[in-house]
């Protein structure tokens, strides 16, 4: 039998000695003692009482060296693995990262105290459930984001990824991380490829199998996407409106799909002003044209401006819809619209043989909130199912 090397005199010196080291030192001795399954019962009951006094040391460094020694011991109990969770960031670390015994709702609550160190610990846990992984990018920490995103064991919701992208997509740390990971959704992935390097989106290719035709798609659908959501503030009136769309024809960003997603979100003087650059027309004759010209107008407009009549008609019947609403832009009755040109679009388009107007209506979608398009479908006779279901 191995000699116990638990004495009197270490017991003395936990008691006794001022030096912080020494009592470190008999705290080693102890917890070797305790998990050799070798002391006698009273000796055990006395060492145990000792590793809670150790555990509440007034040095931080006595109760950070209990820490780690006990963080995967079957030594740390419930009660004592809560108080040194609790405790001052360098305690608490080995315990937040490695201990088991630790609660959902005790994890959830010390992210709330808002401890960068406390949250990096949980964020690097060995396996993480949905709820922890949402609050930790809640947090709004990006070195916090992108641990738990390096993080197998963590189940992080598409929602919260989503979050991510929007808050710190351009982060390269952060979306590289995120490219990283083998179960991103396809929702996540074309999110994530307008970020992401030349390098990462090859490996998103072979991770998820995509074609190289597909990325170039999807970095293009989502750049038009990002372009919508940034006009807004940079048009507050009609020449703001042609100027913005001038720069995009430079750009090479005012396409089809966007003129056509603009003027399904009811941003209607940004597809006059587009489509009026694009054919080198004053905006007013092109407006002509589009509303008050006709099927023979909005044909030559389309020549013009270089669009392809196989999308002639989404577009027209989206022109029709705003004539019969009387919508003309603007927030009022924006989002009665947006739900009444897509289903009437979905309704008179979605038969369609042409590959074009497919991939035109499928964009819609793309920044059109879930009650809109709910709205829509209920409206085409056609029962919405949100994506994931």
């Amino acid at each position: 039998m191995a000699t116990r090397s638990l004495t009197q005199q270490d017991v003395q010196r936990l008691l006794t000695a001022p030096d912080a080291q020494a009592r470190i030192d008999t705290m080693t001795h102890l917890v070797r003692d305790l998990e050799s399954g070798e002391l006698g019962e009273a000796e055990r009951r006395l060492a145990l009482e000792i590793l809670q006094r150790f555990a509440a040391d007034a040095v931080t460094a006595v109760r950070e060296a209990v820490a780690w020694q006990i963080h995967n011991s079957t030594l740390l109990t419930e009660d004592l693995a809560e108080r040194l969770a609790r405790d001052v960031d360098r305690v608490a670390f080995p315990i937040l990262r490695h201990a088991d015994r630790l609660s959902e709702g005790l994890l959830l609550e010390i992210l709330t105290e808002q401890r960068a160190a406390k949250q990096l610990a949980i964020a690097g846990r060995k396996r993480l459930s949905p709820a922890l992984s949402t609050a930790l990018v809640q947090t709004g920490n990006v070195i916090v984001i992108t641990e738990l995103l390096r993080n197998r064991g963590a189940v992080i919701p598409e929602p919260a990824l989503t979050e991510v992208l929007d808050r710190f997509g351009a982060v390269a740390p952060v979306n590289e991380a995120m490219a990283a990971r083998p179960d991103l959704s396809a929702a996540v992935v074309e999110k994530l490829i307008l970020f992401v390097s030349e390098e990462i989106r090859a490996r998103l290719i072979r991770t998820h199998r995509l074609s190289p035709r597909l990325i170039g798609q999807l970095v293009e659908r989502a750049r038009e996407a990002a372009t919508l959501l940034l006009l807004k503030p940079l048009t507050r009136g009609e020449a703001d409106v042609e100027l913005l769309a001038r720069h995009l024809l430079i750009r090479g960003r005012l396409t089809s799909a966007l003129l056509f997603r603009a003027l399904c979100a009811g941003e209607i003087a940004l597809f006059t002003a587009g489509i009026a650059v694009r054919a080198g027309l004053p905006v007013e004759n092109a407006r002509k044209l589009a509303w008050d010209g006709g099927p023979r107008g909005l044909k030559a407009l389309f020549a013009k401006a270089g669009l392809s009549n196989n999308l002639m008609k989404p577009f027209r019947v989206a022109i029709a819809v705003a004539k019969a609403m009387g919508y003309a832009g603007g927030d009022s009755g924006r989002e009665r619209y947006q739900a009444e040109v897509i289903a009437t679009l979905f309704d008179a388009c979605a038969g369609s043989e042409e590959r074009e107007i497919d991939d035109l209506l499928l964009q819609l979608f793309d920044q059109t909130s879930a009650e809109v398009i709910e709205r829509a479908m209920e409206q085409a006779g056609v029962p919405f199912l949100p994506v994931g279901t």
